[in-house]
């Protein structure tokens, strides 16, 4: 695994090789996933959720985004490739999402862009709480499995769906 482009390109990151609890996104859907979104993440606020290695926001810093703020229960992984790395711009809660959603809108911080990639048997529980912190036309992006049809709460509707091999990315809207 690796940073594709920007400053840290070609960089390698480290991951737990026989882990069961992380499934880090392949570079193939990395690499789409920034070629859709393009110019958007320079100088964004960038928040990569269940973050696992923090490869998505390592590459949304590498790639110009201002900040990058990672959420997951176990940092161990993301604390190591920062360092590795030398990433100044960056913030990292050791904390379950919603908990860490709760404690970001009450400090009324909002983002750019999000990046929401769960375990694929939770699904995308933690969508509504997202788009309180969302600011008005930003990004909320998530990783789900290809095979399932995504439960998705009633206000909110996919915008654009892209398979990558096992992998499904979904850009998702709130429904007005």
């Amino acid at each position: 695994m690796r940073v594709i482009a920007g400053q840290y390109r070609h960089r390698l990151l480290d991951f737990p090789k026989n882990s069961a609890d992380v499934r880090p996104t392949k570079d193939m859907v990395k690499e789409a996933l920034f070629s859709i979104i393009g110019g958007r993440v320079a100088g964004a606020q960038f928040l990569d959720l269940y973050a696992g290695v923090g490869s998505i926001g390592l590459e949304a810093v590498s790639r110009g985004a201002r900040e990058a703020v990672f959420v997951d229960q176990d940092t161990q992984f993301i604390q190591r490739n920062i360092q590795k790395l030398g990433c100044l711009n960056v913030r990292v809660y050791r904390n379950d999402v919603p908990r860490a959603l709760k404690i970001l809108a009450a400090r009324k911080e909002n983002f750019e862009i999000i990046f929401l990639d769960p375990p694929y048997q939770q699904g995308l529980l933690a969508v509504s709480a997202c788009f309180a912190i969302l600011k008005p036309a930003g990004l909320l992006i998530a990783e789900t499995a290809a095979d399932r049809a995504p439960e998705l709460p009633p206000d909110v509707h996919i915008a654009d769906e892209r398979r990558y091999g096992s992998a499904k990315i979904l850009f998702l809207e709130k429904n007005f």
